[in-house]
């Protein structure tokens, strides 16, 4: 009876410890879907009023473009500025870099098993569509793929060059969080 007792302990320790931490695995994933949803409804704001919305009261930053990967069916807000907080939430803009319409060099980053998971499936010659906050397109072709190490290299961007970077972390399959490589995304725009 007391081994079938310690027997019965131990699977429910096991069950709820399992279950405690598949939660903890899915809340990043919940929170993202959430947040994106959020997201979504600010970017419409910003869209028919022309002003910027935050997507709940306590963030810190808010949307100011959108892109679309028809090949891929990715559909995400990019959020202004690289803070851990627009990080988590989803794609941000660099704002080192530039909008699409100033027709300069446009840089984005996500983090490579959220958000950003779709990178490494991204093939040459697909399109990437940006929408700024006037509602306009600006199409992309994808030309180039190539890997950095931040603390070696910088980007260098050319003011002349009507181009967008989507930037995440690699390798893709690295158990370790913030290794000093990058996988980069580099694609032309597509002047029509």
């Amino acid at each position: 009876m007391k081994r079938r007792f310690s027997i019965l302990l131990l699977v429910v320790l096991l069950l709820i410890g399992g279950g405690y931490f598949s939660y903890q695995g899915l809340k990043i994933e919940i929170k993202g879907k959430v947040a994106q949803v959020l997201l979504q409804r600010a970017w419409y704001l910003t869209l028919r009023t022309g002003k910027n919305y935050r997507p709940w009261s306590s963030f810190d930053g808010v949307p100011i473009m959108r892109l679309t990967i028809p090949q891929h069916n990715i559909n995400q807000i990019i959020l202004k500025g690289t803070s851990g907080q627009a990080l988590a939430f989803g794609p941000s803009f660099h704002e080192e870099s530039f909008l699409p319409q100033d027709e300069k060099v446009t840089i984005i980053s996500s983090h490579r098993d959220s958000h950003g998971n779709y990178i490494k499936k991204l093939k040459l010659g697909e399109k990437i569509k940006l929408q700024d906050e006037k509602g306009v397109w600006h199409t992309y072709i994808i030309n180039e793929f190539f890997t950095i190490n931040v603390k070696k290299e910088t980007f260098v961007i050319k003011t002349n060059e009507q181009r967008l970077l989507l930037v995440t972390c690699f390798p893709f399959t690295s158990l370790q969080s913030g290794t000093p490589f990058r996988y980069v995304v580099s694609a032309k725009k597509y002047l029509i």
